[in-house]
């Protein structure tokens, strides 16, 4: 009983240690060993897109009052929890996109990379 109980222990002590030290959602564009080594030798990096994933976009309701023009739908199957790296979308340099989110009467609406790049650099000052 004594062996498998230290076993156990030993089992869930290696297991923490294994735990990711990084936002899971980073595993839609980078490996774990490639994060592990960005973590390394250039956190700025993961540092840059663990924030672009919960501040590159903004999800709006359609009687918000403002109309958006878009033909570009996406499909989101859970609008409170989702990862934006999954999506295939990318930013506008000047302008934000607008994405009607299929079957609902929501927008996802991805900022430009000069709105995002404002103010992640305001987020680090």
């Amino acid at each position: 009983m004594k062996t498998l109980f230290t076993f156990l222990v030993l089992g869930l002590g290696v297991s923490a240690l294994g735990q990711a030290d990084f936002d899971t959602r980073l595993l839609a564009k980078y490996s774990e060993e490639r994060i592990n080594q960005l973590l390394e030798e250039q956190p700025s990096v993961i540092e840059y897109w663990t924030y672009y994933l919960d501040h590159s976009f903004t999800i709006v309701d359609e009687q918000s009052g403002k109309s958006f023009l878009t033909d570009e739908t996406i499909k989101i199957k859970d609008v409170e929890n989702f990862n934006v790296l999954e999506l295939d979308i990318y930013m506008d340099r000047k302008k934000p996109k607008a994405y009607r989110i299929k079957g609902t009467n929501k927008f996802l609406i991805l900022k430009s990379n000069d709105q995002f790049s404002q103010a992640y650099s305001l987020n680090r000052s």
